[in-house]
C-alpha cells in the first residue's frame, strides 16, 4: 500500500495542466484559414480556365459557391464536435439544406448551358482538380483530428472528407465555366465522395482511440 502511495504522489508531481481545446467553432475557423491556401496551391499545379460571372448563369453559380461555404463550415464543425465524447452535433437539417441548395443552384446551373447533358468524359479536369486541391486539405484534417482522436473515426473523418469536397468544389468555381453539364456535374460528385472515402481510409489509423 505505502507503494502505491509513493506512486500516486510521484504521478501527482510530474502532471501537467490539460490544455483545453478550443471550441469546434473556432477550431473550424483556424483549420479553413490554414487548408484553403494549401488547396488553391496545390490546384496550381494543373492548368486553370477563366470564369466569366457576366453570364445568364452567373446568379446560380454565386448562389452554389455559397452554398460549397456554408456545407464546408457545417461539416467541419460537425467532425470537430464529433471528436469530442459526449457531444451530439445538431447540424443534420443545415447540413441538409446546404447540400440541397447546391445540388438545386448546379441543377439550375446546367439548364442554362447549351449543351446540359454532355458527353461521356466530360468532367475528367473537375474531377482532377478536386482531387488534387482536395488531398492536401485531407491531411491537414487528419492532423487537426489526431489531436483529439474520436471515438467513432468513420463519421468523423467521413463530415470531415466532406466538407474538403465542398471546399474542393469552391475553388473548382474560379476557374469552370458558369453553364455545366449533367456529366460534369456528376464527375463533380464523384470527386467529392472520392475524398469522403480516401479522408476515411487513409486518416482512421491516426484518428482512433
Amino acid at each position: 500500500m505505502d507503494e502505491h502511495d509513493a506512486l500516486i504522489e510521484r504521478l501527482a508531481r510530474e502532471a501537467r495542466p490539460v490544455r483545453r481545446l478550443p471550441a469546434p467553432s473556432l477550431r473550424t475557423a483556424g483549420w479553413m484559414a490554414a487548408a484553403l491556401p494549401c488547396g488553391f496551391l496545390a490546384s496550381l499545379l494543373l492548368p486553370r480556365g477563366s470564369f466569366a460571372w457576366s453570364g445568364p448563369g452567373a446568379p446560380w453559380a454565386a448562389l452554389g459557391l455559397a452554398a460549397s461555404l456554408a456545407l464546408a463550415a457545417l461539416a467541419i464543425r460537425t467532425a470537430f464536435a464529433l471528436s469530442i465524447a459526449g457531444e451530439r452535433p445538431a447540424h443534420g437539417r443545415w447540413l441538409a439544406a446546404a447540400a440541397a441548395v447546391w445540388l438545386l443552384a448546379a441543377l439550375a446551373g446546367v439548364t442554362g448551358s447549351p449543351d446540359p447533358v454532355g458527353h461521356l468524359g466530360d468532367g475528367v479536369y473537375c474531377y482532377t482538380f478536386m482531387l488534387v486541391a482536395g488531398l492536401p486539405m485531407s491531411a491537414v484534417v487528419v492532423a487537426a483530428l489526431r489531436r483529439t482522436r474520436a471515438l467513432h473515426p468513420a463519421a468523423s473523418l467521413a463530415m470531415a472528407g466532406l466538407g474538403i469536397g465542398a471546399l474542393a468544389q469552391l475553388l473548382l468555381v474560379f476557374c469552370h465555366p458558369v453553364a455545366g453539364e449533367l456529366f460534369d456535374l456528376g464527375m463533380h460528385v464523384a470527386a467529392a465522395a472520392t475524398l469522403v472515402a480516401l479522408t476515411v481510409l487513409g486518416g482512421r489509423r491516426w484518428v482512433r482511440l
